[in-house]
C-alpha cells in the first residue's frame, strides 16, 4: 500500500505541468470582475528544491500548484535574491482564479532524482468570490533530512502569516489594496505536520541513464 502511494504522488507531480501564475505586477481588482485573487504563501527552511502545494476546484475544473524554490541546481545560487521572504526564504502567491469553492489537500517536493509526498490525506478548503481577494495563510516546509544536495524528508506546516505576507505585497503588486482582502484562515491559527511525514521515492531510471559516448575520433 505505501508503495502505492508514493508512485501516485510521482505521477501526480509530472502530470501537473508548470506552477499557477501570479497575476502581472500592475494587476488591480475591480469590484466589477468576474474572477477572484487568493493570495498565500509558499516557504521552505532548508536546502532549495521545488516545494509546491496542490490545488483544486471542488465546483469546477481549475487546478493547479504554488511552488516556492525550483528543481534546477543552477538557480538556487541565486533564488534568495529573487525570494520575496528572507527568513525563512519563500515566494508570495497570487492567483487569478474562477470565483467558486476549492480545496487544498497535496504538497509536494521535487528535489533533484528524490520526490516527496505526503503519507496522510487533509483537506483546507477556501472559497474565491468575484472582485475579492483571499487570504489562505502561508505553508512553511522544513527540510528534516538530506543527502548531500537532494532533500530526503520534509514537515509541512499550516499558519496564518498574514501580518508578514501582505507586508511585501505593495513591494510586488502595488495596485492591490490591502483593505479588500479577506482572511480564510483565523489570526494566529497553526496547524503542524499537515499530511503526515513524507514519503520519498527516487527516480532510478534518471540515475541509470547511460552517459552518451563521446566521439572517437580516427
Amino acid at each position: 500500500m505505501k508503495t502505492r502511494i508514493i508512485v501516485v504522488a510521482v505521477v501526480s507531480l509530472i502530470l501537473v505541468g508548470c506552477a499557477t501564475p501570479d497575476v502581472s505586477k500592475d494587476f488591480s481588482l475591480s469590484p466589477d470582475s468576474k474572477t477572484g485573487l487568493l493570495i498565500g504563501s509558499v516557504k521552505f527552511h532548508g536546502r532549495y528544491s521545488a516545494y509546491r502545494v496542490y490545488f483544486k476546484g471542488l465546483d469546477n475544473k481549475d487546478k493547479g500548484y504554488f511552488e516556492a524554490g525550483g528543481n534546477d541546481a543552477f538557480a538556487s545560487y541565486f533564488f534568495t535574491r529573487g525570494s520575496d521572504f528572507h527568513d525563512p526564504e519563500g515566494k508570495l502567491q497570487v492567483t487569478e482564479l474562477t470565483p467558486g469553492e476549492y480545496e487544498i489537500n497535496s504538497w509536494g517536493v521535487q528535489s533533484g532524482v528524490a520526490h516527496l509526498s505526503q503519507t496522510q490525506p487533509f483537506s483546507i478548503k477556501f472559497k474565491i468570490k468575484p472582485g475579492k481577494a483571499t487570504y489562505i495563510g502561508s505553508f512553511i516546509f522544513t527540510v528534516t533530512n538530506s543527502t548531500m544536495a537532494v532533500v530526503t524528508g520534509t514537515k509541512v506546516d499550516f499558519v496564518d502569516a498574514f501580518d508578514e505576507d501582505v507586508k511585501v505585497l505593495p513591494r510586488l503588486f502595488p495596485n492591490l489594496s490591502m483593505t479588500d482582502i479577506y482572511r480564510g484562515v483565523e489570526p494566529g491559527f497553526k496547524k503542524e505536520n499537515i499530511g503526515g511525514a513524507s514519503s520519498l521515492y527516487v527516480d532510478l531510471a534518471a540515475l541509470l541513464l547511460p552517459a552518451r559516448a563521446a566521439p572517437v575520433s580516427r
